[in-house]
């Protein structure tokens, strides 16, 4: 029995490809969280760009009133369609809703305000990490000029 015990005690081939087995998907799931968190951020950083290029669009160049309600076209009319063309342009989406919502409001004279909300929906990647999806908002206020 002792002489069992120590040919398996010597014979240590095949531990490292074990343990690599075993911790592998533990370093996947933190790495493609990583990658969820980080794109999280950067759509929630393009969704503010938005907001902020749509209140730019309109504190300089309309002198009507401006109200634009939740809408997902894209074109450059409005400051809804400045948004929803910078979202459609630069959001990281994994084959889901690649559209944002915006709203907008204000009045067109001098010294008023414009102001411009975004909101969007953004699902993770895959369905083991973060499968719930998670909603961005933005919103952005400037004087018209």
């Amino acid at each position: 029995m002792t002489n069992l015990i120590k040919v398996f005690k010597k014979n240590d081939s095949g531990v490292a490809a074990v343990e690599f087995a075993l911790i592998l998907p533990l370093l996947m799931w933190v790495l493609f969280g990583i990658v969820n968190y980080g794109i999280l951020l950067y759509d929630q950083a393009v969704i503010t760009n938005a907001a902020r290029e749509g209140a730019r669009w309109g504190s300089i160049n309309t002198s009507a009133a401006i109200a634009c309600g939740p809408s997902s076209v894209t074109g450059s009319a409005d400051p809804c369609e400045v948004a929803n063309s910078y979202t459609n342009a630069n959001l990281i989406t994994f084959g889901s809703n690649t559209s944002s919502l915006t709203s907008a409001s204000g009045a067109g004279t001098s010294g008023t305000t414009v102001t411009v909300t975004v909101t969007y929906t953004f699902t993770a990647i895959g369905w083991l990490l973060y499968s719930n999806t998670n909603n961005l908002s933005a919103t952005s206020v400037m004087y018209h000029e």
